[in-house]
């Protein structure tokens, strides 16, 4: 692990490029941050609005380094042993060193929030509504002559204490969610506690981290006496190039097995999700094969009913009795009933049952053609009364 991270970049295409571009990248870093900061402290708040240049060269460099990182993952993975990767594409870069700044400030995050609380609890004893002076005078009392001294120093070893020991599972969690977000490429792996807790628990990490610290101890040492000089800047990045490769490969293993259970939590998922949808098809099915049995009933039904109509369309019409000039004849009284002639008793039987039939026989005219001009028929019928032959036959014997 050791030898293949120091070797990398000797196996690199432009080896001398990525040792001097990335110098000269990290000394200007360096340069350009401390002085934005020294400005916005103690000059004008104003200068912070030069931010994305001052640190642009640092960003620069964090993102190589995500970049170290998760190639290491991919050949410990692959089992190879290619070189670092070139310095290029630097809007790439750019943007890996936001997402790994981002994620070193949310890591620190709770550190600054608790620093805040106990800088508020202590301007709180000295302006706020305590007095310190009474205040200082029972800890005298419960404690003696030195009893305050004492109280300001337990409480700052204890801050001091849990500072350090923030500090150093940062410094130990830091590169195992760096790693994560590296193999990934998504920041939200970088930030979850169960992925990184998952790769800083394994035995390879804390391997690979141990080593990257002497690696950059032994870098740092030697690269201290020669910082002013590039060649100083130089071997600093080169340490952090080979303690970055050590992150990677000290997580690939971890991070191998994270990918495969989520794999395979994934293909439950997807297996679920198909055998829900499958349930949900067949419903649909029998619904739809419901709806089509309602539909083909319905259509039989409209089919018959329509055939009636056509039937009775088919069926010769119902006779009409009418009289000589072919009008329907009206229910009205006999001619002998209305001149008022006597009319024997068996021509008045057939008389009244020609006048059922008939207006039985205008009864079944009037259900067929309801609406048709039958009415405008009887209204033109007032030109004159036409006699039946056999009411003309009754009057004639009478």
């Amino acid at each position: 692990m050791l030898t293949a991270a120091a070797t990398a970049l000797t196996r690199t295409d432009d080896t001398a490029g990525v040792v001097l571009v990335g110098g000269s990248v990290t000394l200007l870093g360096w340069i350009l941050a401390s002085l934005w900061l020294v400005g916005v402290l103690f000059v004008d708040t104003a200068i912070a609005v030069a931010a994305p240049i001052a640190l642009a060269p640092s960003l620069v460099a964090r993102g190589y380094f995500v970049r170290v990182t998760r190639g290491a993952i991919q050949q410990e993975r692959s089992g190879g042993a290619a070189g670092a990767p070139s310095l290029v594409d630097w809007g790439e870069l750019v943007r890996d060193g936001v997402k790994s700044a981002v994620l070193s400030a949310a890591l620190l995050a709770p550190l600054g929030g608790g620093l805040a609380v106990v800088g508020g609890a202590i301007a709180a004893l000295v302006a706020g509504p305590v007095d310190p002076g009474s205040t200082a005078a029972a800890v005298e009392s419960a404690l003696g002559p030195n009893g305050p001294a004492a109280v300001a120093v337990v409480a700052v070893g204890l801050v001091a204490a849990l500072v350090g020991a923030y500090l150093l599972a940062f410094a130990y969690l830091r590169p195992a969610a760096l790693a994560a977000f590296a193999a990934s490429g998504r920041l939200r792996d970088g930030l979850n506690p169960r992925t990184v807790v998952g790769v800083a628990a394994t035995g390879p990490y804390a391997t690979g981290w141990t080593l990257a610290v002497g690696a950059l101890a032994v870098g740092y040492a030697v690269a201290a006496p020669t910082v002013p000089l590039v060649g100083g800047v130089a071997l600093a990045f080169l340490a952090r190039v080979v303690a970055h490769g050590l992150y990677g490969r000290g997580a690939a293993d971890a991070l191998t097995s994270e990918e495969t259970e989520s794999e395979a939590q994934a293909a439950v998922r997807t297996d679920r999700d198909a055998a829900r949808s499958g349930s949900r098809t067949v419903r649909r099915a029998d619904a739809t094969r419901g709806a089509e049995a309602t539909r083909g009933a319905d259509a039989a039904r409209v089919a018959a009913a329509t055939e009636k109509v056509e039937r009775a369309r088919d069926d010769p019409p119902a006779p009409i009795v009418s009289g000589d000039g072919g009008q329907p004849v009206r229910s009205e009284p006999p001619a002998p009933v209305q001149v008022g002639r006597g009319v024997p008793v068996d021509e008045q039987g057939d008389a009244e049952t020609d006048l059922a039939d008939s207006a039985d026989a205008i009864d079944g005219v009037e259900a067929a053609d309801a609406g048709d001009d039958s009415v405008d028929a009887r209204d033109d019928s007032t030109d004159g009364f036409e006699w039946d032959p056999a009411l003309a036959e009754a009057e004639d014997k009478s």
